[in-house]
């Protein structure tokens, strides 16, 4: 497995890489056009960006897949308002993608969480959401409970997931469609670190999705009983 995922993280910083050798050079050698120089420098920023956001992946899903967030500070928090906050900061990268981002979490819903990675659980999740949905689709979040359950969904009416893949998508650098996810700037890391998460969590995920009529993802967590909404 480690040789598996250094092949991988070799491959995918290897991409990114020789882009932006290979504008660099050509302005460095004079072999660019001044009316080009802006636009290879545009490209260039733009593969340093999904370097970074690699990297910074890459790292998480390390300090998570070696026991390093275990010892992460937990507190009772409000998954509704987690949801919220995560909807309202992504609403700018929604319409960009002419798309409709919405939060249906009208009560408080207490889990025993390390917030900071429960943030990033609905931060990719929801990101997902958005970069395979089409103009005009809808990402829905709702958080409420259930007996002894808190319930977190992220539902899409994006381009969903052919059945083949629904036993892979949470592995580690696994892409549905490669030259879209290519496109959108995705690392293929986001749902392996939503796993990693939920397992510290000991919470369950579940995936419903279908090519062409979009994909829901449920988290379900134990919820805080001193805290929970009756």
């Amino acid at each position: 497995m480690r040789r598996e995922f250094t092949a991988n993280v070799s491959h995918e910083l290897k991409t990114p890489l020789t882009s932006i050798s290979g504008y660099a050079e050509l302005i460095e050698s004079g072999m660019a056009k001044p009316e080009d120089i802006a636009g290879f420098a545009g490209r260039i920023q733009k593969e340093a960006a999904r370097l970074l956001a690699l990297i910074g992946d890459i790292l998480e899903l390390s300090r998570l897949e070696s026991g390093g967030a275990k010892a992460a500070e937990r507190v009772p928090m409000d998954l509704a308002a987690a949801a919220a906050a995560v909807s309202q900061r992504l609403q700018m990268n929604a319409q960009k993608a002419y798309v409709t981002l919405q939060c249906k979490a009208p009560e408080s819903v207490f889990i025993w969480a390390d917030a900071r990675l429960i943030d990033e659980l609905l931060q990719n999740l929801t990101d997902n959401a958005i970069r395979y949905n089409r103009p005009g689709g809808r990402v829905t979040l709702t958080a409420a409970h259930l007996d002894e359950e808190a319930i977190l969904t992220v539902a899409d009416t994006g381009l969903g997931i052919a059945p083949e893949h629904h036993s892979h998508i949470f592995e580690r650098f696994y892409r549905v469609d490669k030259s879209r996810s290519k496109a959108t700037g995705g690392t293929g890391l986001g749902l392996a670190i939503v796993k990693h998460i939920a397992l510290l969590h000991d919470a369950s995920i579940s995936l419903e999705s279908e090519a062409g009529k979009g994909t829901r993802i449920e988290v379900r967590f134990a919820l805080y009983r001193d805290k929970a909404v009756t």
